[in-house]
Protein backbone atom coordinates (compact mmCIF):
# COMPACT_ATOMS: atom_id res chain seq x y z
CA UNK A 1 0.00 0.00 0.00
CA UNK A 2 1.33 3.40 -0.89
CA UNK A 3 0.32 5.38 2.46
CA UNK A 4 1.23 8.98 1.06
CA UNK A 5 -0.84 8.53 -2.25
CA UNK A 6 -3.75 6.97 0.25
CA UNK A 7 -3.70 10.14 2.24
CA UNK A 8 -3.50 12.47 0.08
CA UNK A 9 -6.09 11.20 -2.34
CA UNK A 10 -8.45 10.70 0.66
CA UNK A 11 -7.75 14.70 1.40
CA UNK A 12 -7.99 15.73 -2.22
CA UNK A 13 -11.43 14.17 -2.45
CA UNK A 14 -12.77 15.80 0.30
CA UNK A 15 -11.09 19.29 -0.81
CA UNK A 16 -12.70 18.76 -3.89
CA UNK A 17 -16.18 18.16 -2.59
CA UNK A 18 -15.72 20.98 -0.07
CA UNK A 19 -16.68 25.07 -0.01
CA UNK A 20 -12.89 25.69 -0.38
CA UNK A 21 -12.92 24.26 -3.40
CA UNK A 22 -16.09 26.23 -4.62
CA UNK A 23 -15.12 29.47 -3.61
CA UNK A 24 -11.39 30.75 -2.91
CA UNK A 25 -12.35 32.81 -0.43
CA UNK A 26 -13.95 30.03 2.07
CA UNK A 27 -10.86 28.78 3.96
CA UNK A 28 -12.58 28.53 7.69
CA UNK A 29 -13.10 25.05 7.89
CA UNK A 30 -10.61 22.40 7.85
CA UNK A 31 -10.01 19.72 5.34
CA UNK A 32 -9.77 16.75 7.42
CA UNK A 33 -9.57 12.89 8.07
CA UNK A 34 -9.88 11.66 11.39
CA UNK A 35 -7.72 8.89 11.51
CA UNK A 36 -9.30 6.80 14.62
CA UNK A 37 -12.35 7.64 13.95
CA UNK A 38 -13.46 5.85 10.60
CA UNK A 39 -12.02 8.27 8.26
CA UNK A 40 -8.98 6.17 7.43
CA UNK A 41 -10.03 2.35 8.08
CA UNK A 42 -6.58 1.52 7.22
CA UNK A 43 -4.83 3.00 9.90
CA UNK A 44 -5.14 0.07 12.51
CA UNK A 45 -3.50 1.24 15.64
CA UNK A 46 -3.28 -2.47 16.52
CA UNK A 47 -0.92 -3.06 14.39
CA UNK A 48 2.43 -1.16 15.02
CA UNK A 49 4.17 -1.89 11.55
CA UNK A 50 1.26 -0.33 9.85
CA UNK A 51 0.59 2.48 12.63
CA UNK A 52 4.00 3.58 12.62
CA UNK A 53 4.36 3.29 8.98
CA UNK A 54 1.32 5.63 8.66
CA UNK A 55 2.83 8.00 11.57
CA UNK A 56 5.97 8.43 9.41
CA UNK A 57 4.85 9.32 6.21
CA UNK A 58 2.31 11.84 8.18
CA UNK A 59 5.05 13.44 9.30
CA UNK A 60 6.97 13.87 6.44
CA UNK A 61 3.84 15.51 4.80
CA UNK A 62 4.07 17.94 7.34
CA UNK A 63 7.70 18.71 6.99
CA UNK A 64 6.89 19.29 3.63
CA UNK A 65 4.39 21.88 4.41
CA UNK A 66 1.12 19.83 3.07
CA UNK A 67 -0.43 18.51 5.43
CA UNK A 68 -0.45 19.42 9.58
CA UNK A 69 -1.95 16.97 12.13
CA UNK A 70 -2.51 16.29 16.17
CA UNK A 71 -1.68 13.57 18.31
CA UNK A 72 -4.26 11.73 20.20
CA UNK A 73 -4.33 12.84 23.67
CA UNK A 74 -2.22 10.92 25.79
CA UNK A 75 -1.29 9.42 22.76
CA UNK A 76 1.69 11.81 21.41
CA UNK A 77 4.61 10.03 19.21
CA UNK A 78 2.57 7.36 18.75
CA UNK A 79 -1.64 7.66 17.72
CA UNK A 80 -2.25 10.40 15.79
CA UNK A 81 -5.72 11.10 15.71
CA UNK A 82 -6.35 13.77 12.98
CA UNK A 83 -4.76 15.29 9.78
CA UNK A 84 -5.77 18.15 7.86
CA UNK A 85 -4.72 19.88 4.33
CA UNK A 86 -3.04 23.04 4.13
CA UNK A 87 -5.16 24.10 1.78
CA UNK A 88 -2.75 26.91 0.71
CA UNK A 89 -0.34 24.94 -0.44
CA UNK A 90 -3.08 22.48 -2.76
CA UNK A 91 -1.10 22.27 -6.04
CA UNK A 92 2.27 21.18 -4.65
CA UNK A 93 -0.24 18.23 -3.20
CA UNK A 94 -1.47 17.46 -6.87
CA UNK A 95 2.11 17.94 -7.78
CA UNK A 96 3.46 15.15 -5.24
CA UNK A 97 0.89 12.06 -6.22
CA UNK A 98 0.78 13.33 -10.06
CA UNK A 99 -3.14 14.04 -10.40
CA UNK A 100 -4.78 16.20 -12.33
CA UNK A 101 -6.06 19.45 -10.58
CA UNK A 102 -9.76 19.15 -10.62
CA UNK A 103 -9.84 22.15 -11.69
CA UNK A 104 -8.02 21.63 -14.74
CA UNK A 105 -10.02 18.45 -15.02
CA UNK A 106 -13.42 20.71 -14.99
CA UNK A 107 -11.51 23.10 -17.69
CA UNK A 108 -10.55 20.71 -20.26
CA UNK A 109 -14.78 19.51 -19.99
CA UNK A 110 -16.34 22.72 -20.61
CA UNK A 111 -13.58 23.17 -23.26
CA UNK A 112 -15.03 19.93 -24.62
CA UNK A 113 -18.32 20.77 -23.96
CA UNK A 114 -18.10 24.26 -26.22
CA UNK A 115 -16.70 22.69 -29.34
CA UNK A 116 -19.54 19.92 -29.26
CA UNK A 117 -22.30 22.34 -28.71
CA UNK A 118 -21.30 24.13 -31.41
CA UNK A 119 -21.64 21.06 -33.25
CA UNK A 120 -25.09 19.83 -32.27
CA UNK A 121 -27.01 22.60 -31.76
CA UNK A 122 -30.74 22.87 -31.16
CA UNK A 123 -30.72 18.85 -30.41
CA UNK A 124 -31.56 17.38 -26.99
CA UNK A 125 -27.98 16.65 -26.99
CA UNK A 126 -26.96 20.44 -27.05
CA UNK A 127 -29.65 20.89 -24.37
CA UNK A 128 -27.66 18.50 -22.40
CA UNK A 129 -24.50 19.70 -22.82
CA UNK A 130 -25.72 23.08 -21.82
CA UNK A 131 -27.03 22.34 -18.59
CA UNK A 132 -23.61 20.00 -18.31
CA UNK A 133 -21.94 23.35 -18.81
CA UNK A 134 -23.81 25.08 -16.54
CA UNK A 135 -23.30 22.82 -13.66
CA UNK A 136 -19.89 22.45 -14.03
CA UNK A 137 -19.77 26.55 -13.90
CA UNK A 138 -21.67 27.17 -11.26
CA UNK A 139 -20.62 24.24 -8.84
CA UNK A 140 -17.39 23.53 -9.60
CA UNK A 141 -18.47 20.06 -10.08
CA UNK A 142 -19.62 17.81 -12.98
CA UNK A 143 -23.01 17.28 -10.58
CA UNK A 144 -24.91 14.19 -11.53
CA UNK A 145 -24.93 14.84 -15.33
CA UNK A 146 -21.22 13.28 -16.05
CA UNK A 147 -19.12 11.17 -14.30
CA UNK A 148 -16.61 12.97 -11.66
CA UNK A 149 -14.02 10.92 -13.13
CA UNK A 150 -12.29 12.41 -16.11
CA UNK A 151 -11.48 9.77 -18.01
CA UNK A 152 -14.96 8.72 -18.09
CA UNK A 153 -17.07 11.36 -18.35
CA UNK A 154 -14.87 12.06 -21.71
CA UNK A 155 -15.85 9.13 -22.59
CA UNK A 156 -19.55 9.85 -22.55
CA UNK A 157 -18.71 13.67 -24.25
CA UNK A 158 -16.98 11.42 -27.05
CA UNK A 159 -20.76 9.13 -27.20
CA UNK A 160 -22.96 12.24 -27.43
CA UNK A 161 -20.51 12.97 -30.24
CA UNK A 162 -20.11 10.06 -32.52
CA UNK A 163 -24.03 9.35 -32.01
CA UNK A 164 -24.47 12.68 -33.36
CA UNK A 165 -23.15 11.71 -36.44
CA UNK A 166 -25.17 9.15 -37.04
CA UNK A 167 -28.51 10.71 -37.81
CA UNK A 168 -31.11 8.75 -36.77
CA UNK A 169 -29.15 5.64 -38.79
CA UNK A 170 -27.98 1.99 -37.19
CA UNK A 171 -25.05 1.43 -35.21
CA UNK A 172 -24.17 -2.40 -33.34
CA UNK A 173 -23.13 -1.60 -29.89
CA UNK A 174 -19.77 -3.23 -30.26
CA UNK A 175 -19.60 -1.50 -33.35
CA UNK A 176 -19.80 1.78 -31.51
CA UNK A 177 -17.79 1.18 -29.15
CA UNK A 178 -14.98 0.04 -31.29
CA UNK A 179 -15.40 3.33 -33.72
CA UNK A 180 -15.64 5.60 -30.18
CA UNK A 181 -12.80 3.77 -27.82
CA UNK A 182 -11.03 1.24 -30.18
CA UNK A 183 -12.43 -1.73 -27.57
CA UNK A 184 -15.74 -3.53 -28.57
CA UNK A 185 -16.66 -3.87 -24.75
CA UNK A 186 -15.32 -0.31 -23.66
CA UNK A 187 -18.70 1.12 -24.31
CA UNK A 188 -20.62 -1.37 -22.16
CA UNK A 189 -18.31 -1.46 -19.16
CA UNK A 190 -17.78 2.59 -18.42
CA UNK A 191 -20.13 4.20 -20.82
CA UNK A 192 -23.97 2.35 -21.31
CA UNK A 193 -25.77 2.82 -18.38
CA UNK A 194 -24.79 6.47 -17.83
CA UNK A 195 -25.64 7.50 -21.42
CA UNK A 196 -28.64 5.46 -21.36
CA UNK A 197 -30.09 7.85 -18.28
CA UNK A 198 -28.85 11.03 -20.75
CA UNK A 199 -31.06 9.80 -23.39
CA UNK A 200 -34.10 9.00 -21.33
CA UNK A 201 -33.85 12.57 -19.77
CA UNK A 202 -33.18 14.27 -22.67
CA UNK A 203 -34.20 12.81 -25.67
CA UNK A 204 -36.86 10.85 -24.43
CA UNK A 205 -37.93 12.74 -21.60
CA UNK A 206 -40.04 10.33 -19.77
CA UNK A 207 -40.03 8.41 -16.35
CA UNK A 208 -40.07 5.01 -17.49
CA UNK A 209 -40.32 2.08 -15.82
CA UNK A 210 -37.78 -0.59 -14.77
CA UNK A 211 -39.53 -2.79 -17.17
CA UNK A 212 -38.04 -0.24 -20.00
CA UNK A 213 -34.29 -1.54 -20.90
CA UNK A 214 -31.24 0.34 -21.57
CA UNK A 215 -30.91 -1.50 -24.98
CA UNK A 216 -34.52 0.03 -25.63
CA UNK A 217 -33.48 2.97 -24.56
CA UNK A 218 -30.79 3.27 -26.46
CA UNK A 219 -32.61 1.69 -29.85
CA UNK A 220 -34.22 4.91 -29.65
CA UNK A 221 -30.72 7.28 -30.73
CA UNK A 222 -29.41 4.49 -33.14
CA UNK A 223 -27.42 1.87 -30.92
CA UNK A 224 -29.09 -1.72 -31.10
CA UNK A 225 -27.99 -4.82 -30.18
CA UNK A 226 -28.87 -6.22 -33.66
CA UNK A 227 -29.72 -5.03 -36.70
CA UNK A 228 -33.33 -4.27 -36.26
CA UNK A 229 -36.62 -6.02 -38.28
CA UNK A 230 -39.58 -5.65 -38.21
CA UNK A 231 -41.95 -9.03 -37.84
CA UNK A 232 -45.47 -9.18 -38.94
CA UNK A 233 -48.16 -11.74 -40.96
CA UNK A 234 -50.62 -9.88 -42.95
CA UNK A 235 -51.76 -9.89 -46.54
CA UNK A 236 -50.58 -6.08 -47.65
CA UNK A 237 -49.28 -5.44 -50.55
CA UNK A 238 -46.41 -2.73 -50.90
CA UNK A 239 -43.78 -1.32 -53.71
CA UNK A 240 -39.46 -1.81 -53.27
CA UNK A 241 -38.12 -0.37 -56.17
CA UNK A 242 -40.31 -1.35 -59.21
CA UNK A 243 -41.27 -4.34 -57.97
CA UNK A 244 -44.60 -4.82 -56.18
CA UNK A 245 -44.62 -7.51 -53.60
CA UNK A 246 -47.67 -9.21 -52.19
CA UNK A 247 -46.97 -10.01 -48.55
CA UNK A 248 -50.11 -12.57 -48.27
CA UNK A 249 -48.01 -15.39 -50.35
CA UNK A 250 -45.72 -15.01 -46.80
CA UNK A 251 -48.24 -17.37 -44.26
CA UNK A 252 -45.60 -18.20 -41.73
CA UNK A 253 -44.74 -14.31 -41.68
CA UNK A 254 -41.96 -12.35 -42.60
CA UNK A 255 -39.15 -10.24 -41.23
CA UNK A 256 -37.64 -6.82 -43.13
CA UNK A 257 -34.31 -5.38 -42.56
CA UNK A 258 -34.22 -1.51 -41.69
CA UNK A 259 -33.62 -0.48 -45.33
CA UNK A 260 -36.25 -2.51 -46.75
CA UNK A 261 -38.68 -0.52 -44.28
CA UNK A 262 -37.72 2.42 -45.07
CA UNK A 263 -37.80 2.38 -48.61
CA UNK A 264 -40.73 0.09 -48.68
CA UNK A 265 -44.24 1.89 -49.94
CA UNK A 266 -47.47 0.26 -48.86
CA UNK A 267 -49.35 0.30 -51.38
CA UNK A 268 -52.35 -1.52 -50.57
CA UNK A 269 -54.30 -3.04 -47.65
CA UNK A 270 -55.40 -6.03 -49.28
CA UNK A 271 -58.39 -8.66 -47.30
CA UNK A 272 -56.70 -6.95 -43.68
CA UNK A 273 -59.36 -4.98 -41.90
CA UNK A 274 -58.09 -5.13 -38.32
CA UNK A 275 -54.30 -4.64 -37.49
CA UNK A 276 -52.84 -6.19 -34.06
CA UNK A 277 -49.77 -5.01 -32.29
CA UNK A 278 -48.23 -7.73 -29.97
CA UNK A 279 -45.36 -6.65 -27.32
CA UNK A 280 -44.22 -10.12 -26.34
CA UNK A 281 -42.32 -12.32 -28.94
CA UNK A 282 -43.73 -15.61 -27.86
CA UNK A 283 -47.46 -14.39 -27.94
CA UNK A 284 -46.95 -13.45 -31.34
CA UNK A 285 -45.19 -16.58 -32.42
CA UNK A 286 -48.02 -18.51 -30.68
CA UNK A 287 -50.71 -15.84 -33.01
CA UNK A 288 -48.93 -16.82 -36.06
CA UNK A 289 -49.14 -20.70 -35.68
CA UNK A 290 -52.80 -19.95 -34.35
CA UNK A 291 -54.21 -17.68 -36.64
CA UNK A 292 -55.91 -18.29 -40.06
CA UNK A 293 -58.45 -15.00 -40.47
CA UNK A 294 -56.82 -13.40 -43.40
CA UNK A 295 -58.62 -10.00 -42.25
CA UNK A 296 -55.95 -9.83 -39.27
CA UNK A 297 -52.94 -8.79 -39.74
CA UNK A 298 -50.11 -9.41 -36.84
CA UNK A 299 -47.30 -7.14 -36.07
CA UNK A 300 -44.48 -7.94 -33.26
CA UNK A 301 -44.43 -4.90 -31.24
CA UNK A 302 -41.69 -6.00 -29.12
CA UNK A 303 -40.97 -3.59 -26.01
CA UNK A 304 -39.89 0.06 -26.61
CA UNK A 305 -40.13 0.48 -30.04
CA UNK A 306 -37.39 1.51 -32.19
CA UNK A 307 -37.21 4.44 -35.07
CA UNK A 308 -37.21 1.97 -37.73
CA UNK A 309 -40.46 0.00 -36.17
CA UNK A 310 -42.20 3.40 -35.66
CA UNK A 311 -41.44 4.21 -39.71
CA UNK A 312 -43.58 0.71 -40.62
CA UNK A 313 -45.95 1.58 -37.82
CA UNK A 314 -46.38 5.07 -38.94
CA UNK A 315 -46.20 3.67 -43.01
CA UNK A 316 -49.57 0.98 -41.80
CA UNK A 317 -51.44 3.44 -40.32
CA UNK A 318 -51.68 6.15 -42.83
CA UNK A 319 -52.77 3.97 -45.48
CA UNK A 320 -55.03 1.78 -43.42
CA UNK A 321 -57.04 4.69 -41.09
CA UNK A 322 -58.65 5.90 -44.15
CA UNK A 323 -59.79 2.61 -44.86
CA UNK A 324 -61.26 2.80 -41.51
CA UNK A 325 -59.25 -0.73 -40.54
CA UNK A 326 -59.05 -0.82 -36.63
CA UNK A 327 -55.90 -1.18 -34.60
CA UNK A 328 -55.28 -3.01 -31.65
CA UNK A 329 -52.49 -3.76 -28.95
CA UNK A 330 -51.65 -6.65 -26.59
CA UNK A 331 -48.87 -6.32 -24.45
CA UNK A 332 -48.69 -6.65 -20.34
CA UNK A 333 -50.97 -5.69 -17.71
CA UNK A 334 -48.71 -3.81 -16.35
CA UNK A 335 -46.26 -0.23 -16.29
CA UNK A 336 -44.64 -1.11 -19.08
CA UNK A 337 -47.41 -2.46 -20.54
CA UNK A 338 -49.63 0.62 -20.55
CA UNK A 339 -46.87 2.85 -21.07
CA UNK A 340 -46.07 0.87 -24.59
CA UNK A 341 -49.33 0.90 -25.44
CA UNK A 342 -49.86 4.98 -24.90
CA UNK A 343 -46.58 5.95 -26.38
CA UNK A 344 -47.98 4.12 -30.15
CA UNK A 345 -51.09 5.56 -29.28
CA UNK A 346 -50.19 9.11 -29.19
CA UNK A 347 -47.62 9.15 -31.22
CA UNK A 348 -48.66 7.34 -34.23
CA UNK A 349 -51.90 5.77 -33.65
CA UNK A 350 -55.08 7.91 -32.26
CA UNK A 351 -57.39 5.32 -32.61
CA UNK A 352 -55.49 2.03 -30.86
CA UNK A 353 -57.72 0.11 -28.60
CA UNK A 354 -55.91 -2.42 -25.83
CA UNK A 355 -56.48 -6.22 -26.45
CA UNK A 356 -56.71 -8.87 -23.58
CA UNK A 357 -55.58 -5.66 -21.12
CA UNK A 358 -58.79 -4.90 -19.38
CA UNK A 359 -60.29 -5.99 -15.97
CA UNK A 360 -62.00 -9.12 -17.11
CA UNK A 361 -59.00 -10.28 -19.16
CA UNK A 362 -56.69 -9.88 -15.53
CA UNK A 363 -59.29 -11.82 -13.70
CA UNK A 364 -59.14 -14.77 -16.11
CA UNK A 365 -55.25 -15.40 -15.44
CA UNK A 366 -55.28 -13.94 -11.97
CA UNK A 367 -53.47 -16.86 -10.60
CA UNK A 368 -50.42 -15.94 -12.58
CA UNK A 369 -50.25 -12.81 -11.38
CA UNK A 370 -46.35 -11.70 -9.65
CA UNK A 371 -46.68 -9.43 -6.60
CA UNK A 372 -45.32 -5.46 -7.05
CA UNK A 373 -44.01 -3.57 -4.28
CA UNK A 374 -45.33 -0.32 -2.60
CA UNK A 375 -42.76 1.98 -4.69
CA UNK A 376 -44.37 0.06 -7.98
CA UNK A 377 -48.17 0.75 -6.13
CA UNK A 378 -47.34 4.55 -5.93
CA UNK A 379 -46.33 4.78 -9.93
CA UNK A 380 -49.11 2.72 -10.33
CA UNK A 381 -51.63 5.06 -8.50
CA UNK A 382 -50.48 8.24 -10.63
CA UNK A 383 -52.36 6.47 -13.79
CA UNK A 384 -55.69 6.90 -12.22
CA UNK A 385 -56.16 10.31 -12.50
CA UNK A 386 -54.30 10.64 -15.70
CA UNK A 387 -56.80 10.71 -18.83
CA UNK A 388 -53.96 9.03 -21.31
CA UNK A 389 -54.87 5.98 -19.39
CA UNK A 390 -58.37 6.14 -18.76
CA UNK A 391 -59.05 2.76 -20.52
CA UNK A 392 -56.71 1.11 -18.29
CA UNK A 393 -58.47 2.08 -14.92
CA UNK A 394 -60.88 -0.54 -14.02
CA UNK A 395 -57.70 -2.89 -14.04
CA UNK A 396 -55.32 -0.79 -12.46
CA UNK A 397 -57.89 -0.75 -9.43
CA UNK A 398 -58.20 -4.41 -9.85
CA UNK A 399 -54.32 -4.28 -9.96
CA UNK A 400 -53.97 -2.56 -6.92
CA UNK A 401 -56.24 -4.56 -5.20
CA UNK A 402 -54.75 -7.43 -5.43
CA UNK A 403 -51.53 -6.25 -5.74
CA UNK A 404 -49.86 -8.29 -8.43
CA UNK A 405 -49.48 -7.64 -12.11
CA UNK A 406 -49.44 -9.88 -14.72
CA UNK A 407 -47.50 -10.87 -17.90
CA UNK A 408 -48.82 -11.29 -21.66
CA UNK A 409 -47.26 -14.87 -21.54
CA UNK A 410 -50.24 -15.75 -18.73
CA UNK A 411 -52.35 -16.50 -21.75
CA UNK A 412 -50.40 -18.88 -23.87
CA UNK A 413 -52.19 -21.50 -22.21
Amino acid sequence: MEYKRLILERLLDRYENSKSFKDDTSRRRRIMLKMTRGDMPEYDIEKPLIRETFNSVIRDLADMGLVQFEWAKYEEENIIEKIWLNVSRVEACYAEINRKPRRAVLDTLLERITELKEKSDGTWISTFLADAEQVIKEKSSTGTLLPSDEEHAMAILKSLDYLRTLKGSQCLERVFSLQCFNDSKYFEKKVKNRLAGIVKKYCLKQDLPDEISNDDILAQVGIVQSPEQVDFKGGIVGQLGRKEIDFSSFIYGVSLNADTVRNLTITRMGRVRKILFIENKANYIHMLNKNNDDTLMLVFHGGFYSPVKGVFFKKLYELASPCGIEFFHWGDIDLGGFLIFQRLKSNIIPSLKPYLMDREAFESRIKYGKKFDQKYAEKLKLLLDDEAYSEFREVIKLMLEKGIKLEQEAFLW
